[in-house]
């Protein structure tokens, strides 16, 4: 295991002015634009390969879009920055889209995976395609596939091994998934708030500059602690609309702890109690108090907003039908289109905002986050493992009580509880791999429905959170601890592997039963 892992600093400014603050929004909304433009431009799947070559698509952008020397380029007179600024939104752009690519090919690894059609074969050939962009790109445009020779003798052998009708069959699948899950060109409605800085930054103390839209000039912004960290390098300035300040975030190369432990623990996760572990012990009990309280007060908030919301959407529609008209509009015409904007200024001022809104939600955030990591933290120093088992799964809903199951707390729910799937996942595996513990992904099937000691099928569930259940030969237990072991075992099982179909998991489980 590597000595260090990435790590993101953030430094933070005062409080901006307003004057300041209005001329930043409007300059990161306008690179915002620029880099959603190029995103658009080059997300398709005929710039799959150009993207690995930014300088390139520099160079053609700047064919067309300044071809007189000396001039000003169109994206400098759309956008009114400089070509630096659209240099750098493209730049970005691409190890977006690059992010992509790599992404959806993970996903479509699970998919094949699961897919019990194909044969062992047909997945080996899919998996050969997916791991060279070239070859991939060449299947959905339906061209012949050029690799280096080595390459390509290993795909021919591949491809010996089964008949025209099932290579055939299985390019086809690639292409389907293919197009069903990649990015598309859309329109972005939410307002930029980042942007990534190369070469024109500086710290003078506790100073930050960074290049502005006018040329010769900077964006100057105190800073509430001076810069401790290499001063070379990209770093993301972040504009925080809710705070009124700006943040400057690098990636830098942190130490991880020593660890001699060679224990390995399994654990479950939940939204009732966050981490269940195979020794026993659970960690973040009563999770679901917390977030069912952010449920309740966001769920009651939204549906006295939602009158509001309906109010502005009937006299947005209203306004729309009088600027729909060609010609120039009467005097009431006139008077009532001042009328319809008096009363969105008065409801977006009054009733509607989303400042004190997203200002609380974000603070319901950090609790949520602290509460996620101080369950972590604990586990880590109470179990000291060298090896983490965790099950590769998104929750199931939760079967506590809920008590409040409006449309608005429905949906609020769901929003809250997906937030914090992805957060537990990601902080159990930044913290472990601090901690020098190595995490590893097992297959989640049927974990929680079979008994660890005898493996047999649970009888029943119940309890607040159906965290308890019952065995014919085990008796009563906790059905979390019981799937944390279940899950302890699947590290080292070598018929039940991550990718095996829920189906087969479940005859292996029965089989073993009969053996036993």
């Amino acid at each position: 295991m590597k000595k260090t892992q990435p790590k993101t600093v953030r430094v933070y400014s005062k409080k901006l002015s307003d004057e300041e603050f209005a001329r930043m929004s409007d300059f990161f909304e306008r690179y915002g634009r620029c880099r959603h433009f190029f995103l658009n431009r080059y997300c398709g799947i005929n710039s799959m390969l150009a993207v690995n070559n930014w300088q390139a698509l520099r160079n053609q952008v700047r064919k067309w879009d300044k071809p007189v020397k000396g001039s000003k380029g169109k994206l400098e007179t759309v956008y009114n920055f400089q070509t630096k600024h659209w240099v750098g939104a493209l730049r970005e752009a691409c190890a977006n889209i690059k992010s992509m690519w790599s992404n959806l090919a993970n996903r479509l690894k699970k998919l094949i995976q699961g897919n019990e059609n194909f044969s062992a074969d047909q997945r080996h050939l899919l998996f050969f395609i997916l791991k060279f962009k070239s070859a991939w790109q060449a299947v959905l445009l339906h061209k012949p596939i050029e690799l280096p020779e080595e390459y390509s003798e290993a795909l021919a052998e591949i491809e010996t091994k089964l008949k025209h009708k099932q290579i055939k069959q299985a390019y086809s699948y690639l292409c389907r998934i293919t197009y069903r899950y990649h990015y598309r060109a859309r329109k972005s409605g939410k307002l930029s708030s980042s942007m990534k800085c190369d070469l024109n930054w500086a710290f003078e103390g506790n100073t930050f500059s960074f290049s502005s839209d006018v040329p010769r000039k900077q964006f100057s912004v105190e800073m509430t602690s001076s810069w401790n960290y290499p001063r070379t390098g990209d770093i993301t300035v972040v504009l925080d609309r809710i705070k009124q300040r700006l943040e400057v975030h690098k990636l830098i190369s942190s130490k991880r702890y020593s660890n001699d432990s060679k224990k390995a623990i399994g654990i479950d996760k939940g939204l009732a109690t966050l981490l269940s572990c195979s020794s026993g012990n659970e960690y973040g009990k009563n999770f679901s108090k917390l977030a069912n309280a952010i449920v309740d007060k966001y769920g009651k908030r939204n549906a006295n907003r939602q009158p509001y919301m309906s109010l502005r959407w009937q006299l947005n529609q209203q306004l729309e039908q009088l600027e729909k008209a060609d010609k120039p509009l009467s005097k009431t015409a006139s008077k009532n289109k001042r009328k319809l904007l008096d009363k969105l200024k008065n409801l977006e001022q009054n009733n509607i905002g989303r400042k004190s809104y997203d200002k609380s939600y974000r603070s319901a955030h950090e609790t949520v986050r602290s509460f996620i990591n101080c369950a972590i933290n604990r586990m880590i120093e109470t179990e000291h493992p060298a090896v983490i088992a965790k099950e590769d799964l998104t929750f199931v809903k939760e079967k506590g009580v809920k008590s409040d199951n409006s449309r608005f707390a429905r949906k609020m729910r769901k929003r809250l509880n997906s937030w914090t799937k992805g957060q537990l996942d990601e902080r159990i595996v930044y913290l472990s791999s601090k901690n020098s513990i190595e995490t590893h992904d097992v297959n989640p099937a049927y974990t929680s429905q079979y008994c660890s000691i005898c493996g047999q099928h649970f009888e029943e569930r119940y309890g607040s959170h159906h965290e308890l259940t019952k065995c014919k030969k085990c008796g009563k237990m906790n059905a979390n601890i019981a799937a944390a072991k279940n899950i302890l075992s699947r590290l080292t099982d070598e018929e039940i592997t991550l990718y095996t179909p829920y189906k087969r998991v479940k005859e292996i489980l029965v089989s073993r039963i009969k053996e036993a």
